[in-house]
């Protein structure tokens, strides 16, 4: 009976201490359960510092990218600045052409321009501010002006024909009426725009405004500006110099010439060096009628280039017309018979100030006494060759 006991009890021992056993090793796996766990939201902690900082490097890629920049700069910087661009002032004067005819010949503010590109500049405008002699501002008027004076005037300088290095506008400025008092004033170049259709505008020309515009003069002065990284953007848009002319120069004179009514001459008249008021240049075209017919009326054109071939606006002296790229003139009443000619003694008077150097001529139609009427088939080849093109060299 003892015996038994005690294999019970022995038994019991021994289901006791396995079962202890089996319990702790289910802790365990238990306890290494909850680290894994636990230690997954520190491995999220890292990815997301990683993310976080290649997201840092990445912004501090795009801030480091280059930018126009602004500065601060004194008014003489910001003169260094403008001189530096494709077309610059590179010299201002008040210029007092008389002390006892104003009205005759006003005061001028004369602003020399310089191109430093190598295109060709057909027209400019320019924009002045002024000061009185207490550094006040002077809303400026023009000499015969209708407009309302303003603090800043713009000006147009047009057809002025500026190849790349030269300058414009040592002999002529912008009238204006004395009586204002100017004592000092500023130009700055706004735009201009070329034979070939391009157009550019200066980019610091609202600092300047901002800076000068209605503002009192003084030597402390500043200005913010943002520094452009290219300053000679232009714009383009198509001329008629891209069209290919549909005929040679010299295709077309031989055309010209077995018509029934031709120029067989062109000269450039000068009647006086002295009195051109009185007797003014000429640009003469003798003309030859090859019909049998009395030829009473006809019509001739003409255009002009500059020393440097650059098409001109051809201005008639006394005109009271607006100057032209091509100017048609009548040849009224020349009772010009069959085989004669008729223009040795005569030409078209123009304002000598324009600059010609060279020119061609047309004849566009002739009317007979019999009121039959002619009109040259080549005046559309003509026109397209020679208006308003720059001519070869």
């Amino acid at each position: 009976m003892k015996k038994r006991f005690s294999l019970v009890i022995i038994s019991l021992f021994i289901c006791f201490i396995l079962v202890a056993c089996g319990s702790e090793k289910k802790q365990e796996v238990m306890n290494s359960s909850v680290k894994e766990t636990n230690s997954r939201p520190e491995e999220t902690k890292v990815e997301d510092n990683e993310t976080s900082k290649k997201q840092d490097s990445v912004d501090k890629q795009v801030s480091d990218e280059p930018k126009d920049s602004a500065k601060t700069m004194t008014l003489q910087e910001f003169g260094e600045l403008l001189k530096a661009l494709p077309v610059s002032i590179i010299s201002t004067e008040y210029v007092v052409q008389s002390e006892e005819y104003k009205s005759l010949y006003p005061d001028m503010l004369q602003a020399v321009i310089k191109n430093n590109t190598e295109k060709d500049i057909r027209n400019a405008v320019i924009a002045f501010v002024a000061w009185d002699e207490n550094d006040l501002p002077l809303k400026i008027k023009g000499d015969m002006d209708f407009n309302n004076p303003d603090y800043l005037r713009e000006v147009n300088y047009s057809d002025i024909n500026l190849v790349g290095g030269a300058t414009f506008g040592e002999e002529s400025g912008f009238s204006i009426d004395s009586a204002i008092g100017v004592d000092t004033f500023e130009a700055i170049v706004i735009s201009y725009e070329t034979f070939e259709g391009e157009k550019w505008k200066n980019p610091y020309y609202d600092e300047f405004k901002t800076v000068y515009e209605g503002q009192k003069l003084s030597d402390d002065m500043t200005v913010e500006v943002v520094i452009e990284s290219n300053t000679s953007l232009v714009t383009s848009r198509k001329n008629n110099s891209d069209k290919k002319p549909s005929m040679a120069q010299n295709e077309l004179e031989e055309l010209l010439k077995a018509l029934p009514i031709t120029i067989i001459s062109t000269e450039y008249v000068v009647q006086s060096e002295e009195y051109k008021s009185l007797y003014p240049d000429m640009l003469q075209a003798v003309i030859k009628n090859n019909t049998e017919k009395d030829i009473r009326d006809a019509v001739i054109a003409f255009v002009a280039w500059d020393e440097n071939g650059l098409p001109l606006k051809i201005k008639g002296d006394m005109d009271f017309n607006d100057p032209d790229y091509l100017r048609e003139i009548n040849y009224s009443d020349i009772n010009l018979v069959g085989g004669a000619t008729f223009g040795e003694e005569s030409g078209f008077s123009i304002d000598s100030a324009i600059g010609v150097d060279t020119f061609e001529a047309i004849v566009v139609s002739y009317e007979t006494f019999e009121d039959e009427k002619w009109e040259n088939p080549y005046y559309d080849e003509f026109k397209e060759l020679y208006v308003n093109v720059k001519r070869n060299q």
